[in-house]
């Protein structure tokens, strides 16, 4: 299930940087790869959640070309403090996930620009508010439906049936002797 999902994270961040762009600006650009981070840590279990919550981290500064390893360090930040919080509240109800979508988007966003501010002084970097917050909406807006196609989406992979290796290996022949 995970290289499922890892595959559809490095589809989300290709659309990101290539097909996003090519959008007018007025129509904003969601970072989608973000939700399905959000999803991975609300839905998965702890050890191939966080595996790849810092492998998808890791590949978005390496398409971003920022320091290596600040976006896996703000998703993870972002992972345990989710599921610290999700121990006490109910976080898992279509009603709580959209603030968390928002409220997480611009912790993490502003925790990124200010790691980034202050590994680079040199190179300032801008709030661009409106973008921010054109964001934010979109994020809010499409966070319940990217959440059902994702949980329609893992529960097709649970319910298939697995491919054990041993299945895989050839079987002897049969002999008969007459």
């Amino acid at each position: 299930m995970s290289p499922v999902f890892f595959g559809l994270g490095i589809l989300l961040l290709v659309m990101q940087t290539t097909v996003f762009h090519l959008l007018p600006s007025w129509l904003g650009r969601p970072d989608l790869l973000f939700l399905l981070v959000i999803f991975i840590v609300l839905y998965f279990e702890t050890g191939p959640g966080l595996i790849l919550t810092l492998l998808l981290g890791m590949l978005v500064d390496i398409f971003s070309g920022i320091h290596l390893g600040v976006h896996a360090l703000a998703y993870f930040l972002l992972f345990v403090i989710i599921r610290i919080m999700a121990r006490n509240l109910a976080i898992h109800d279509s009603v709580h996930q959209v603030p968390l979508v928002v409220i997480s988007f611009l912790a993490t966003t502003s925790f990124i620009h200010l790691l980034v501010s202050l590994l680079a002084p040199e190179n300032p970097v801008l709030w661009d508010w409106p973008l921010l917050l054109q964001n934010v909406i979109i994020l809010g807006i499409i966070c319940l439906p990217f959440f059902h196609l994702c949980r329609r989406l893992m529960n097709r992979l649970q319910q298939r049936p697995r491919i054990l290796l041993s299945s895989l290996r050839p079987r002897p022949r049969n002999r008969f002797r007459v």
